[in-house]
């Protein structure tokens, strides 16, 4: 894969991932073990697809996968037959502000540990959403996040990767707000992960 195209495949399934996402979400799933897992911008369904499968080889089979997006694709749809459950609609308004609440925050706050990835057309409106949701020792992700803009430009774009979509400055307000810290950062930042875990004091 060349990083500044954004995009890796899965199986046959588009995934616009770092090469080396797999690698770091295997030992963060290994630590997690969460129970819930739900994704905001499917895309083509390889992202998601790898994530199930490594759940899978870990022994955690039974983790609940659902994912939304809302634009149409019939290549991801046969990814239900893996256990994964997959929307084709908007769960948001125009002020990102939850349309169907029930299809969302019940699983979050399903029994065990819940993980968020936000990778939706707006990952910051997303996390900050989705963030006072989560039950303690919850976590939420947001991708193409790079802490600066400073740091974007010097250090990924043209080297790394391509794409800036959600900064620190996004997500500090919501962090301090819901109790929210970093977690496996110093990883995920090289895949351009942005990773808080709910830690009610």
């Amino acid at each position: 894969m060349n990083n500044l195209s954004c995009r890796i495949s899965y199986k046959g399934f588009s995934a616009m991932q770092h090469e080396n996402v797999f690698k770091v979400f295997q030992g963060f799933l290994e630590e997690i073990k969460p129970s819930n897992i739900l994704e905001i911008g499917t895309a083509e369904g390889g992202f998601i697809y790898g994530i199930r499968d490594i759940l899978n080889t870990i022994n955690l089979s039974n983790c609940n996968i659902r994912t939304f997006d809302i634009y149409p694709n019939e290549k991801r749809s046969s990814l239900s037959a893996y256990n994964i459950e997959i929307y084709t609609e908007n769960v948001f308004d125009d002020d990102y502000n939850l349309i169907n609440p029930e299809l969302i925050v019940p699983f979050i706050q399903r029994d065990g540990t819940t993980i968020v990835f936000c990778d939706g057309g707006n990952k910051a409106k997303e996390f900050n959403c989705l963030a006072k949701y989560l039950k303690n020792n919850d976590i939420i992700m947001a991708h193409d996040y790079i802490d600066t803009r400073e740091n974007y430009l010097n250090n990924f774009e043209g080297k790394i990767w391509s794409a800036h979509e959600i900064g620190e400055p996004d997500i500090a307000n919501c962090c301090e707000e819901n109790n929210l810290l970093p977690f496996w950062q110093e990883s995920f930042q090289n895949i351009v992960w942005a990773c808080r875990q709910k830690r009610i004091k």
